[in-house]
């Protein structure tokens, strides 16, 4: 499972480490943030690589003793990805990465109130908009800028890892789906499918499994 640690940095979300028990796949659930990773494995020299943005779900295989290190970036982070990648080679995990990845990542206030919105549960991203104070196209190509993805994007994710979160405790499928702001539960269904690659149903008994929603987005 899992280990977060505080963070010192003020681009970083958190700092997690694992190491792999036993050979396994290990299910990686979008969650909006970009991480940097540390991996070793006996017999291989370590590397440092970057997570993408996803917008589905991702079985990763591990085999027993990979060690993990990642530093989870906050949502809407800007990285200089290669002068970042170049920086921290043959570093070891420790205080020196996190001063690198505060030289070469960005995170504006703006694009952090403008995500805020997008998942507070505001019905469209229309309606984010309103609330911001800008029209619905100035904020698509402010967000687009920003981050690399829409507001749509942003919006569907937020309310997809909220359900997500508390599927485990729905009894209605149809009634839950209503709560959560999808239009009925074949949109939920469609959502939970095209983000999770897993029913509703089938997502509630792993997400008994709590590290699958570590930090993120939402």
């Amino acid at each position: 499972m899992p280990i977060v640690k505080n963070a010192m940095c003020s681009n970083v979300l958190d700092i997690w480490e694992t190491t792999a028990v036993s050979n396994d796949q290990s299910l990686i659930i979008p969650d909006g943030c970009c991480d940097l990773i540390f991996k070793f494995r006996e017999g291989q020299a370590p590397v440092w690589f970057l997570s993408d943005l996803s917008d589905t779900s991702q079985i990763v295989p591990v085999f027993k003793g990979d060690y993990f290190t990642g530093y989870r970036l906050r949502p809407g982070t800007r990285v200089q990805a290669a002068q970042l990648l170049k920086s921290v080679r043959g570093h070891l995990p420790g205080g020196k990465v996190l001063d690198l990845i505060d030289h070469y990542t960005t995170h504006h206030l703006r694009t952090e109130d403008a995500l805020k919105c997008l998942a507070s549960g505001v019905v469209t991203v229309s309606h984010a908009a309103s609330d911001l104070g800008v029209s619905s196209r100035t904020l698509q190509r402010f967000i687009v800028n920003e981050t690399g993805k829409s507001p749509v994007f942003w919006h569907r994710l937020a309310r997809v890892r909220r359900a997500g979160r508390d599927i485990i405790n729905a009894g209605s499928l149809a009634e839950f789906a209503f709560d959560y702001g999808f239009s009925d539960q074949a949109h939920m269904t469609r959502e939970f499918r095209q983000w999770f690659d897993l029913s509703p149903r089938t997502f509630a008994k792993i997400s008994r499994h709590q590290e699958i929603f570590q930090t993120g987005y939402g």
